[in-house]
């Protein structure tokens, strides 16, 4: 298994790429820019919140994540995990998920699970 540093790094790679790609995607949407800066800056003040609120915020919802539910992630209002850290992500990306193309979406779930196994890992 790798160490809780390896797999915090990998965790804040995949979040850091996974936002890089929204705001280049949808340049016009100051959020996700907003959301690289945050994560930027927690990374380096504070990595272990940042881990938390992930976990909190997806592992009640692993299975729906993993099977790559698209009516729940659709339905979901997140704000309910909104925390110490304004990262909401997922309620930002319903607002263009139906005009996603096929690849994209697939694109988006990949991120999402991986960034929620890394975190799930991290807690371990």
């Amino acid at each position: 298994m790798a160490s809780k540093t390896a797999l915090m790094t990998a965790l804040f790679d995949q979040f850091t790429t996974f936002l890089t790609e929204l705001a280049q995607m949808y340049p016009n949407d100051p959020d996700f820019s907003m959301f690289l800066t945050t994560i930027r800056l927690m990374r380096n003040t504070n990595p272990t919140l940042v881990v938390t609120n992930i976990y909190e915020a997806t592992h009640p919802y692993e299975e729906q994540i993993m099977s790559k539910d698209e009516k729940f992630f659709v339905e979901k209002n997140y704000q309910d995990h909104t925390q110490e850290v304004d990262l909401d992500v997922m309620n930002k990306l319903k607002l263009y998920v139906n005009a996603m193309s096929e690849s994209s979406k697939e694109s988006v779930w990949k991120y999402c699970q991986n960034i929620t196994r890394l975190a799930k890992a991290c807690r371990s």
